[in-house]
C-alpha cells in the first residue's frame, strides 16, 4: 500500500476463533487447537467427556473433556487410505486413550477395541482392518507415551490444564456384562468424572468502624463535661 508516496507494508494478523469440527457426526464435538499439532497433525481436545462400553469384555471407557487427541491411532502408512479425521475418529479418541493410559499386556486388546468400535460406528469392515493391521503393526512405540497424558482447554489453548485426576493404570472404570444397561445409564445423564463447581468468591470486606470523636463520645455514653 503507497499513501503519499510513502510506502507502508501492512500485515494481516489472523487471529482464529475455537472452531468446531464434526468428523461423522462426532459426540461430544471435538475442538480444533490452533497451533497445536503432533507430528505435523493438528490436535484437537474434546469438550465433553466421551463414554464408550465395549460389549465383547464388558469394558466401560470414559475419555474425559478437555483429554488430546489427534484420531491419530492408524500409522502414517495406513492413512493413505484412512483418514483420521474421517469415519474412523471417534474409534481412534477410544483408542488414543487406551493407549495413552498404556496398561502393561493390553495392547493387543485395545487394538481389539478399536477394530469392534470402528464397526460399531459404522466404519466398513474393509477400512476397520486395514486401521485396524496398522496399529498392530507400528502402534507399539506410541504405547504408553508420557507426553500423551496432556488436557488442554481450548479457551486457553497455550496452557496445559492440570489433569483432572492422577493417570490410571486401567483403561476402564468399570465393567458392564454384554454393556446391559449402559445406554440407559448415559441416558440419565451419568458422568464419570463430573465438574468440579467452582469455589465460591470471599464475602467483601466489612466497612471499617468509624471513629468517634471525645465529643460524640460523651454524647453517645452519656460522659458530663467537666468530669
Amino acid at each position: 500500500m503507497i499513501l503519499s508516496s510513502c510506502a507502508e507494508r501492512v500485515q494481516t494478523v489472523y487471529v482464529p476463533a475455537p472452531v468446531v469440527v464434526q468428523p461423522t457426526s462426532l459426540t461430544p464435538q471435538p475442538v480444533i487447537l490452533f497451533n497445536k499439532t503432533k507430528n505435523g497433525r493438528k490436535l484437537f481436545t474434546l469438550e465433553d467427556e466421551f463414554p464408550y462400553c465395549d460389549a465383547e469384555t464388558g469394558l466401560v471407557i470414559v475419555v474425559p473433556r478437555w483429554y488430546v487427541t489427534d484420531f491419530a491411532s492408524v500409522p502414517w502408512y495406513g492413512q493413505a487410505v484412512i483418514d483420521p479425521q474421517g469415519p474412523t475418529a471417534r474409534a481412534a479418541i477410544i483408542h488414543d486413550w487406551l493407549y495413552t493410559i498404556g496398561q502393561p499386556g493390553k495392547r493387543e486388546i485395545a487394538d481389539a477395541i478399536f477394530y469392534r468400535a470402528m464397526i460399531k460406528f459404522g466404519v466398513s469392515d474393509m477400512q476397520a482392518r486395514i486401521a485396524y493391521n496398522a496399529v498392530r503393526v507400528g502402534g507399539e512405540h506410541g504405547y504408553g507415551l508420557a507426553g500423551d497424558w496432556l488436557f488442554i482447554d481450548p479457551r486457553r489453548p497455550d496452557i496445559s490444564q492440570p489433569p483432572p485426576f492422577a493417570k490410571p493404570k486401567v483403561g476402564g472404570i468399570m465393567y458392564m456384562k454384554n454393556c446391559q444397561g449402559f445406554e440407559a445409564m448415559i441416558a440419565s445423564g451419568w458422568k464419570a468424572y463430573p465438574d468440579k463447581p467452582l469455589p465460591l468468591p470471599p464475602p467483601p470486606p466489612l466497612p471499617p468502624k468509624p471513629k468517634l470523636g471525645s465529643w460524640m463520645a460523651g454524647k453517645l455514653f452519656g460522659a458530663k463535661s467537666g468530669q
